[in-house]
């Protein structure tokens, strides 16, 4: 039987995948040195399936709870399995609640983080508590006003310093915010948000500011003045990371050139409204 394993003869490539899971049990994205997480889980699966050691790399970090529907990573590996068939053996190593889709060779030097030029992230509010919503959805104390807190990330859009909306320790902290959007949804409301780059936590705070703003703790131009003081103890805690989704990453060409199927009531990724 011929090995599937690595060979020295094996030209290594690079193949890329549209990542789904539920992060509920992982401790975030990255390797952590003691918890699992989603990247230990699927370059486990990897080591397994090709018995070669390789580091993935993300488009994104998301936090210990949060979720990915179309999260993209990329990494290279030296196999003899096919590439229409690397994904469902992969996949059918995972130990936790992850999923590889789209699985394909990219170009050599495809780089899923760097390459990027957007992501885009959803948060779900909902009015009741849920055996099953708990663990994707958000209920606030006070049901915010939605009119509110759509009218206040108006100034969210375009190019702005977001530091005191963020636990990032290092410069840049600059984001370009292609569109900021809540809207309904079938059991509460969804905050819709798109950026060429995102600072550690920042959507939470956004939300936790929201929140504060739709249930009139805070001003509809409170993120304008935040956003001006740069002092992140003027803004609001970060929302609970169980409402968080990372919906989908932009690239030029565009890839994956299909949408992935969509959880019924997660919606698929947006355009922006002209």
């Amino acid at each position: 039987m011929t090995s599937a394993g690595p060979s020295d003869l094996e030209e290594a490539k690079t193949y890329r995948a549209v990542v789904s899971y539920d992060g509920t049990n992982y401790h975030g994205w990255q390797v952590q040195p003691k918890d699992w997480s989603v990247q230990a889980d699927i370059e486990q699966a990897i080591r397994v399936v090709t018995g070669e050691t390789v580091s993935i790399l993300g488009a994104g970090r998301t936090d210990a709870g949060v979720h990915a529907l179309g999260q993209v990573v990329s990494f290279r590996l030296r196999t003899r399995i096919p590439t229409e068939r690397l994904g469902d053996v992969i996949n059918a190593r995972l130990q936790g609640a992850a999923l590889l889709h789209r699985l394909d060779e990219a170009p050599s030097d495809f780089h899923a983080r760097y390459d990027a030029c957007w992501r885009e992230y959803r948060y779900l509010i909902a009015k009741e508590r849920s055996a099953v919503l708990h663990r994707f959805a958000h209920v606030p104390h006070q049901w915010p006003n939605l009119e509110l807190m759509q009218r206040s990330v108006k100034i969210l859009v375009g190019q702005h310093d977001f530091r005191a909306v963020s636990r990032a320790r290092e410069e840049p902290y600059e984001c370009d915010v292609h569109f900021a959007r809540w809207e309904p949804w079938e059991h509460g409301y969804a905050f819709h948000v798109r950026a060429n780059r995102f600072l550690y936590r920042m959507v939470r705070f956004l939300v936790g500011n929201c929140l504060e703003i739709g249930g009139g703790g805070k001003p509809v131009g409170h993120f304008s003045e935040l956003l001006k003081s740069g002092e992140r103890r003027r803004s609001a805690p970060p929302a609970p990371p169980q409402g968080l989704f990372m919906v989908a990453v932009g690239y030029d060409p565009a890839w994956p050139e299909i949408d992935l199927p969509i959880v019924p009531g997660y919606g698929a990724p947006m355009a922006p409204r002209s």
